[in-house]
């Protein structure tokens, strides 16, 4: 699995006596950069957050880049200039960014929000049967028996959503394992995927899948895996560096339908849908793309898209 080291950008850079507010200063996994104006200096293309403490968005750039909301599709050019201040205290750098792309579907594009609050280690899989579990928006790292986060087949999950209930405000830490798994239907807000592994999400059996307001980067394969009928949405998402966005299991002929709406969409090494089904139906609306490949590849009953764009 390719790895890129995280940076942080930022109109604030911390004084040092903030140490004891390291967890909601910055993202888990980044290292702080450059403030406003100031250049980044790195080679190649990485991961980068920019924001204040607590509020943060996330692009993929390639260095040195200079510092600056324009970089960011989610960001306002009217940050307030206070975020300047090196000051230890939250209260005051707190963001003050707005939505710069829309579509039809009202808002704009900023995938997951949550700046970690802490780590979780975990070696079983966390079961959400019904209801609501919400994460905190701490960071989960599996280990053990969960897998390694590789392409081996039969990694477990580390979230395991059944019969329509809610996973919400949680990151993924490093080892992705087999991300999360959807029984029944469900549906996940505000989740990031720092270093997919085998997949982000499989939808196991049928039902209803919504995801929205998510992140995921750096996968070698799949962003998500359908291996039953139903029905997946997602939108506000922002996925980076995988082979495709959306796979139905080869060579299955049964119907699945994804709509995807105001996502970012960048550096795909193949495309954005694929199936093998001609049943199936694949819709991309409103949402930029970047390196993307092929919209559609393989067999589909309709596979179309409109309001996108390219950045």
């Amino acid at each position: 699995m390719t790895t890129f080291r995280n940076l942080l950008i930022g109109s604030a850079l911390l004084a040092a006596s903030a140490a004891a507010n390291a967890a909601t200063d910055y993202p888990s996994g980044y290292t702080k950069c450059a403030k406003d104006g100031a250049t980044c200096s790195f080679s190649g293309t990485r991961s980068v957050a920019y924001g204040k403490s607590g509020s943060f968005v996330y692009a993929t750039l390639t260095g040195p880049i200079t510092c600056s909301a324009s970089l960011f599709p989610s960001t306002s050019s009217s940050t307030s200039s206070s975020s300047t201040s090196s000051s230890s205290t939250s209260s005051s750098s707190t963001s003050s960014s707005s939505t710069s792309s829309s579509s039809s579907s009202g808002g704009g594009i900023t995938g997951a929000t949550c700046s970690s609050s802490g780590s979780q280690s975990i070696t079983a899989t966390i079961l959400v049967t019904s209801g609501t579990y919400d994460g905190g928006c701490k960071t989960f790292n599996p280990s053990g028996d969960l897998g390694d986060g590789s392409q081996d087949e039969g990694q477990d999950p580390a979230f395991r959503v059944e019969n329509g209930a809610t996973l919400r405000n949680a990151i993924l830490g490093n080892n992705g394992v087999d991300g999360v798994h959807f029984y029944g239907g469900g549906n996940l807000q505000n989740f990031r995927w720092t270093n997919i592994g085998e997949d982000a999400f499989t939808v196991k059996s049928s039902g209803t899948v919504t995801i929205s307001g998510v992140s995921g980067f750096n996968g070698e394969d799949k962003f998500g895996q359908i291996n039953a009928a139903g029905t997946v949405n997602i939108s506000n998402c922002i996925v980076d560096s995988v082979a495709k966005v959306i796979r139905q299991n080869g060579g299955t002929t049964f119907k699945t339908t994804v709509n995807i709406d105001r996502c970012q969409l960048s550096n795909l090494g193949e495309g954005v849908f694929r199936s093998d089904s001609s049943s199936s139906v694949a819709r991309l609306t409103n949402s930029r793309l970047r390196n993307s490949g092929s919209l559609c590849i393989g067999s589909w009953s309709s596979c179309t898209g409109s309001g996108n764009t390219n950045y």
